[in-house]
């Protein structure tokens, strides 16, 4: 975590001196995107792992072309039941709401346990990797996580295609639930969406700029009446759309110089940098006035009468999601019915109690939404919905975003 007021560093270097900054660290984000690239592409080589899961073709894919796990799965004959299946989630409310609408009615179904597994989504990346690399079976059987990770871990070779007669509901969901990937299969499924929509405080933006509405634009931030008073999340995660929209740069443009700037004009205004956790806390304590966060942290607390809300500006806001996959390595048993899992946690029935307990969007076309998020554009519901919030395409912010992470950190000075 880093606070907005400390290490400002840069706050007062003059034009001259930012572009020949920009200059030598530009040199040093080339190199770094390139080694990404060439990472991803190497990291699970081959033309699989002598196990029938075709781990990879050499080509940064990933899946191969050999017969997969996946491939050898028989719908009309299912294998026998393992006793239980691990399924990596988050704590608290997350776990607790996927384990009373899918869990739970996935065990009564099949008898199947499901054991949570809480380790951080970056080390359980890790963890899988390692364990492909090594030949191993993985440490989860099922790995739900961000959609940026699950987009890269596809393309590190980590993710077993799913079965389009296991994972049936697939067929209903959202568009955005589909990942658009070159292969003709599918190797993850987004099941609910959110935004990071301008969450506030009320007294606190009556505090910052005399009303307690919140500004139109996310571009008003930079004007000097809301210094220290804007939050982002770690390397501004979740707000690379906006800083794009705002600039009028792509983020894989061939000079990001735009883009950097308009970061570096944001950079007087945010007094704090973290997480879900400490952005939630921080808006809610009118420490600062407003932040782009997920609006299911402050639900509960909009619904206590507390003095916070949400709104999409002008410009919009990010919209991604959460999924599963199932990744290779794993037992006919295990891979099959993880697969089932995924086919439940995609199913109306189910996500129609889960998006009540996550305060989210689910991406099943069947799942009527809560009243509250009709005509909340915060909350995308349809198709149009999804039209007037920001998007980017997945294979270029996993090869960008740790050369755009690396600059967020270097000008905040973090």
């Amino acid at each position: 975590m880093v606070e907005g007021n400390q290490a400002r560093t840069d706050r007062n270097r003059d034009a001259t001196t930012r572009g020949a900054n920009r200059t030598s660290r530009r040199a040093v984000l080339g190199a770094g995107s390139a080694a990404l690239v060439s990472g991803l592409a190497g990291c699970v080589g081959g033309n699989g792992n002598g196990n029938g899961n075709g781990v990879g073709n050499g080509n940064g894919n990933g899946n191969g072309n050999g017969a997969s796990g996946s491939d050898a799965l028989d719908p009309d004959n299912p294998p026998e039941e393992p006793d239980s299946i691990t399924v990596r989630a988050w704590g608290g409310v997350w776990e607790g709401s996927l384990a009373e609408h899918v869990g739970d009615a996935f065990t009564e179904e099949t008898g199947i346990d499901v054991v949570y597994d809480n380790t951080d989504r970056t080390v359980m990346q890790g963890d899988i990797r390692t364990a492909i690399q090594q030949d191993r079976e993985p440490p989860v059987n099922v790995n739900w996580t961000v959609e940026p990770a699950l987009h890269e871990e596809y393309r590190m070779g980590l993710a077993e295609p799913l079965h389009p007669d296991i994972v049936t509901n697939s067929a209903e969901m959202f568009d955005l639930a589909i990942p658009d990937v070159d292969e003709d299969w599918l190797p993850y499924l987004v099941l609910y969406s959110y935004t990071y929509a301008l969450s506030y405080n009320e007294e606190a933006m009556e505090r910052a700029h005399g009303t307690t509405e919140p500004p139109e634009a996310w571009a008003d931030f930079q004007s000097d009446e809301f210094e220290n008073e804007f939050g982002q999340y770690d390397n501004g995660y979740g707000f690379w759309p906006v800083f794009s929209e705002i600039s009028g740069t792509p983020i894989d443009a061939d000079d990001l110089d735009p883009l950097f700037d308009t970061v570096e004009d944001f950079e007087p205004s945010i007094g704090h940098i973290g997480d879900d956790t400490s952005l939630t806390e921080n808006i809610r304590e009118g420490e600062i006035a407003g932040a782009p966060l997920i609006m299911n942290n402050l639900f509960e607390a909009y619904q206590d009468g507390e003095p916070v809300g949400w709104t999409i500006p002008e410009e919009g806001a990010t919209a991604w999601g959460d999924g599963m996959y199932t990744p290779v390595n794993q037992s006919e048993s295990e891979l099959y019915w993880s697969q089932v899992f995924i086919n439940y946690a995609s199913a109306a029935e189910n996500q129609e109690g889960w998006t009540e307990g996550l305060a989210l969007p689910m991406l099943n076309q069947n799942v009527d939404p809560m009243d509250y998020m009709e005509d909340d554009p915060a909350y995308p519901t349809n198709e149009d919905d999804f039209d007037n919030l920001l998007t980017v395409d997945m294979d270029t912010y996993t090869e960008v975003s740790s050369s755009l992470y690396e600059e967020f950190d270097l000008i905040m000075g973090a």
